[in-house]
């Protein structure tokens, strides 16, 4: 299995996992994203199971423990808890790398109006009236709807894409949706995906992706009062 370990995750991640450890009744185990090994209880030895940790659509991770004596029932119970865990500590990661790299320092000259036209392509831009934004707010909505563009380009080249901003409620609503394939069902994020949900929860909102009635959408929603701080 990976040897490189990330920074130590949230404890409850650490906790969660010797639980299960101690319900599978298996001697060690430990759970790895795309990025490493995000907690471990004991050293799995080989041979190794991977067991997808699934959220919704999504896989985030793998269950790892030892290929003798693992019970199959009890893993697929103990999966949607250690998922739910390992989506926090991503979306936790991905804000801090968020924060780490400036968001709030970034500054749209024209504001959102003027600037997404100049990345869209040939996609429908649709910008509401907007009150004045805070500048972490804007640069995250700005870059989420650039990474959503990018990414319906990539993976749905020439199909019509369409970005929409405006205010709902006390939020900044930003929709990107694309008309191509839409995610395919047990799909595992890039590096695109974490990086929208980290903007979002640098700027103290949430991004959600998912399959759309005509293909995928990203839908941002964003506070636009003061951030609540994130816990860590």
């Amino acid at each position: 299995m990976a040897e490189r370990r990330l920074a130590r995750g949230p404890e409850e991640l650490d906790a969660l996992l010797g639980l299960v450890v101690a319900e599978l009744g298996v001697p060690a185990a430990a759970v790895e994203s795309a990025a490493g090994v995000l907690a471990s209880f004991g050293s799995p030895r080989e041979p190794l199971v991977r067991f997808p940790l699934r959220y919704g659509n999504e896989v985030v991770g793998a269950l790892v423990v030892p290929a003798a004596g693992h019970r199959p029932l009890l893993l697929d119970a103990a999966a949607p808890r250690l998922a739910e865990a390992v989506r926090r500590q991503t979306v936790a990661q991905a804000a801090e790398a968020a924060e780490t790299g400036g968001l709030a320092g970034m500054s749209l000259p024209g504001g959102l109006a003027e600037a997404l036209p100049r990345i869209a392509g040939a996609a429908a831009v649709e910008v509401w009236p907007l009150p004045g934004l805070a500048s972490h707010t804007e640069a995250a909505a700005y870059l989420i709807a650039g990474e959503a563009l990018a990414n319906a380009a990539r993976h749905a080249p020439g199909a019509p894409a369409r970005v929409r901003v405006r205010v709902r409620g006390r939020y900044l609503e930003v929709q990107v949706t694309d008309e191509g394939p839409g995610l395919p069902r047990g799909f595992s994020a890039g590096g695109g995906i974490p990086a929208m949900r980290g903007w979002a929860a640098a700027a103290g909102g949430t991004c959600m992706v998912r399959r759309s009635v005509s293909g995928t959408l990203v839908e941002a929603m964003l506070p636009m009062g003061p951030v609540i701080p994130r816990q860590r």
